[in-house]
């Protein structure tokens, strides 16, 4: 039986139309291979979008693992955000991962390429993924 949190994770997913909470890239919940093939990705790309649950708000903080404080986030956005000390809040790093993003950086140049017309059209005007669950 799955945990609270992986099922929050894969309602996340869903919600979001399984892209990321801070890229926009798609991610991939059970089987990297769909995607691999879909996007012509290697296994060692594909692993970086596997989908993580994202704590807006970190359990060390006070966050919780309730639905509200769950997003779905590629394991690279997700591990990046973390490695960071302090993690910056949810809303600033959505910002700066954009930010990389418009200045062609943050994944790497071969993956950004395979996936860039994707990623344009999953992210709303105002930059925000569309069916993203909203941060503070």
């Amino acid at each position: 039986m799955p945990s609270s949190l992986a099922k929050h994770r894969r309602a996340a997913f869903a919600r979001q139309n399984g892209r990321c909470h801070y890229c926009g890239f798609p991610m991939w919940l059970e089987d990297p291979a769909e995607l691999s093939a879909r996007f012509d990705l290697a296994d060692h790309d594909a692993a970086r979008l596997q989908c993580s649950a994202e704590h807006l708000v970190a359990r060390q903080d006070g966050g919780g693992d309730g639905a509200d404080n769950i997003v779905a986030a590629c394991l690279f956005c997700n591990a990046t955000r973390h490695r960071l000390s302090p993690s910056p809040d949810a809303t600033k790093y959505r910002h700066h991962v954009q930010r990389q993003l418009d200045a062609s950086g943050w994944h790497k140049k071969r993956l950004r390429q395979r996936l860039a017309e994707f990623s344009l059209r999953s992210m709303g005007a105002n930059g925000i993924c569309q069916g993203s669950a909203r941060v503070g």
